[in-house]
């Protein structure tokens, strides 16, 4: 072998090692979602306890005065309709309240109508209303997409992530491999509305795949803020729970956040999803349960633009 060949050789990158079967099933799983999720309404029942911002002056006296004031916790149920949109090139989660701590703000087809025709429209400010919703019935620090971090694992996506095989323990009935990830590129993953502020974040976090064919379980995700008071960082945590429906679609089942502030909790909002149906394209809009038909055949990732 001559030396300008030996040269080649020792400037070449190293192959790079094999992909787990595990994610390659990972990537499929998003693909698969990603196909069906813009045909896609539910129901979502959030149920939040926050930290409640005092605005009153309310002296106190004695004792009282020495002691720090007591955190003052509200608790909030809302029920929406809910579905996906995209907005540019990023998927975003969509909903329509249809009812706020027990009281009727408008009926289960109306609400699932409107969010449809939000869903359907070309302007992106009827949409971006959808994304507002809870925020705009008084909700405190409300964070959403959680359920769309499968789409973080879409085909080349993977490449955006370090992961790392860490152990595996029981979901339910079955056993799971976990790996650990890190978000080294690509868009931030979710969005947070602090106020007018929106922050989309990247993330760290754990997936869980099912230990014989890889099938997603379980995505935790991790997001820190930096603070800018003695009040210390705000950090997010969420758990997202998926379940594979009869027809074999694997759709979100619930969402566990969490967010601190320092040592304080912020908010805990716990979300459950149900009742998915899909919604045709005609003019007269039509929905049929989603178990009624079978998920889309998966297209090659490196074919899929990226969400």
């Amino acid at each position: 072998m001559s030396a300008a060949l030996l040269l080649l050789w020792a400037l070449s990158p190293p192959p790079a090692p094999p992909r787990d079967p595990l994610l390659n099933r990972l990537a499929e799983e998003a693909e698969v979602f990603a196909q069906s999720a813009a045909k896609l309404v539910g129901e979502e029942t959030l149920r939040q306890r926050a930290l409640k911002s005092s605005t009153r002056f309310r002296p106190r006296i004695g004792q009282a005065a020495l002691e720090p004031p007591k955190p003052v916790y509200q608790s909030r149920e809302l029920i929406s309709e809910f579905g996906y949109t995209t907005i540019g090139a990023l998927w975003h989660e969509a909903r329509e309240v249809r009812g706020i701590d027990g009281k009727t703000v408008q009926n289960t087809e109306k609400a699932r109508q409107k969010l449809v025709l939000g869903l359907r429209s070309d302007d992106d400010l009827v949409k971006k209303k959808l994304l507002e919703d809870l925020e705009k019935h008084g909700l405190v620090g409300s964070a959403t997409d959680f359920t769309l971090s499968l789409l973080m694992f879409r085909g080349r996506n993977l490449d955006n992530y370090q992961f790392k095989q860490v152990r595996r323990e029981r979901v339910g009935a079955d056993e799971a491999v976990i790996f650990s990830f890190t978000q080294a590129g690509g868009e931030e993953a979710f969005t947070i509305f602090q106020g007018k502020r929106t922050v989309r974040q990247k993330l760290t976090g754990h997936v869980w795949l099912r230990a014989g064919d890889g099938l997603p379980l379980r995505i935790h995700l991790t997001s820190t803020i930096p603070g800018k008071d003695s009040s210390g960082d705000i950090i997010d945590e969420a758990v997202i729970d998926y379940l594979r429906n009869p027809a074999g679609l694997l759709l979100p089942a619930s969402v566990r956040h969490y967010r601190m502030g320092g040592t304080m909790m912020l908010a805990e909002n716990n979300f459950t999803y149900g009742n998915f149906k899909r919604f045709s394209a005609d003019s007269e809009i039509k929905f049929t349960p989603a178990e009624d038909e079978a998920p889309p055949a998966t297209t090659p990732p490196n074919r899929r633009p990226n969400p």
